[in-house]
C-alpha cells in the first residue's frame, strides 16, 4: 500500500516535478557545443541558449555579460486531474490471509478508487551567488477531492532546497533537501530526504551525455535508509531523448524498504509532439507479517503524450506481486496535466 501511496504523491505533482527536473544542463551543453562546432547558431538556438546559460548562472552571449544576481521568483498554479485505486489510504484487499490466519478488515476502511481533481500552486525561488552557482527553491501544495465519494480530500505538500555550483568545465556540484507530506482518510506520511550529487557531461560519437551519481539519506516516519543513484540522459543523434536509472538502497532490518530500481524513458518528437514511453521496476525487502518473509516487486508501464496544445495524457499500468498474496495488487494509473499559469 505504501508503494501506490508514493505513485499517487508523484502523479499529483509531476507537472512541478518536470518542470524543476527539466535538463537545463544538457540543452545548454548540447547548444554549446553546436556553437563551437558549427561556429553559427539559429535564432531560435541563440536564443535558448541564451536563456539557459544566464538560468544556470552564465554570461551568454549577449552585450551585456554582467551575471544577474537577483533573486528570481516564479509564482504558478496548475489543475489535477487523475485516477487513483485508493484515495482514502485504505485496505487495497479486505482480507489478509497468512499461512492458517485469516484477517478480515473493517468495511469502512476498505480502499476507495476513482477520479480526483482538483488544483495546486507552485513558488520557486532562484538566488545566483556566483558564475555557475546558485540557491534554488521550490514549494508545491496541492488538494484534490473525489467527486463519487462525497468529495474526499488528497492533500500533498512538498519542499526541495538545492545549492547547485559548477565546479570546472562540465562537472557540477549539488546539494538538497527535501521534505513531502501526503494527508489522506487513513494515512498522513512525511517523507525527508538530504543528498549529495555529482553531475558530468561529455560527448560519445554523435551523442550528448549527462551522467549524474547521487548519495541520498532517505527519512520516512519508520525508518531511515541510505540510496545510491546512478542517471544517465542522453539525447541521441535520431532525436531520441532516453533516461537511464538504477537506484540501491542499503539492508534496514525488520522494515520493509526499497531493495533496488531501475528505470528506463524514451522521448520523441511524434506530430511535433513529445512521445514518452516509461518502465520500471522496483524491488522491496527487508520486512515481515506475523513471521512470514515479505518481498514486494512493483513493475510500472506508462505513455504519455500531450494531445493538445497544454494538455498532456498519460496512462499506464502497474503491478505489485507480494510473498504475500493479500498484499499483491495491480491497476491503472490514469493522468491529466495542463500547462502552469504563471503570475
Amino acid at each position: 500500500m505504501k508503494m501506490m501511496q508514493i505513485i499517487l504523491f508523484f502523479l499529483i505533482v509531476s507537472c512541478f516535478y518536470n518542470i524543476a527536473n527539466s535538463s537545463e544542463r544538457l540543452e545548454l551543453y548540447f547548444l554549446s557545443e553546436r556553437l563551437l562546432s558549427n561556429k553559427v547558431l539559429t535564432f531560435n538556438d541563440a536564443i535558448q541558449f541564451n536563456i539557459k546559460s544566464r538560468s544556470l548562472g552564465f554570461e551568454g552571449i549577449t552585450n551585456n555579460k554582467k551575471i544577474d544576481y537577483t533573486v528570481k521568483v516564479n509564482r504558478a498554479v496548475y489543475p489535477i486531474i487523475t485516477y487513483s485505486d485508493n484515495i482514502n489510504g485504505g485496505n487495497l484487499n479486505q482480507n489478509i490471509q497468512v499461512g492458517n490466519y485469516k484477517f478480515i478488515g473493517d468495511e469502512n476502511t476498505k480502499a476507495k478508487s476513482g477520479i480526483i481533481i482538483g488544483g495546486g500552486a507552485l513558488l520557486g525561488i532562484k538566488k545566483l551567488y556566483d558564475r555557475g552557482r546558485y540557491i534554488d527553491v521550490n514549494l508545491s501544495a496541492s488538494i484534490a477531492a473525489a467527486p463519487a465519494h462525497d468529495w474526499l480530500q488528497v492533500r500533498n505538500e512538498y519542499i526541495t532546497a538545492c545549492s547547485k555550483n559548477h565546479v570546472k568545465k562540465w562537472i557540477f556540484f549539488d546539494a538538497c533537501t527535501s521534505w513531502a507530506h501526503t494527508k489522506r482518510e487513513f494515512t498522513d506520511t512525511i517523507h525527508k530526504s538530504i543528498s549529495a550529487s555529482v553531475t558530468r557531461l561529455f560527448m560519445s560519437e554523435r551523442s550528448f551525455h549527462e551522467s549524474t551519481l547521487i548519495v541520498k539519506r532517505f527519512i520516512s516516519d519508520e525508518y531511515q535508509q541510505l540510496q545510491g543513484s546512478i542517471v544517465l540522459n542522453s539525447l541521441l543523434p535520431n532525436r531520441y531523448k532516453t533516461n537511464i536509472l538504477f537506484k540501491k538502497g542499503e539492508n534496514v532490518e525488520n522494515i520493509i524498504s526499497l531493495n533496488y530500481s531501475i528505470g528506463l524513458s524514451i522521448n520523441r518528437i511524434i506530430y511535433k509532439r513529445p512521445l514518452k514511453v516509461s518502465l520500471s521496476q522496483s524491488f522491496y525487502d527487508g520486512g515481515n507479517f506475523l513471521g512470514v518473509i515479505r518481498e514486494d516487486t512493483s513493475n510500472q508501464l506508462s505513455v504519455s503524450y500531450p494531445v493538445y496544445r497544454g494538455l498532456n495524457v498519460s496512462i499506464g499500468y502497474v503491478d505489485n506481486n507480494s510473498t504475500i498474496q493479500s498484499f499483491s495488487h495491480n491497476g491503472p494509473l490514469i493522468s491529466v496535466s495542463f500547462s502552469t499559469i504563471n503570475f
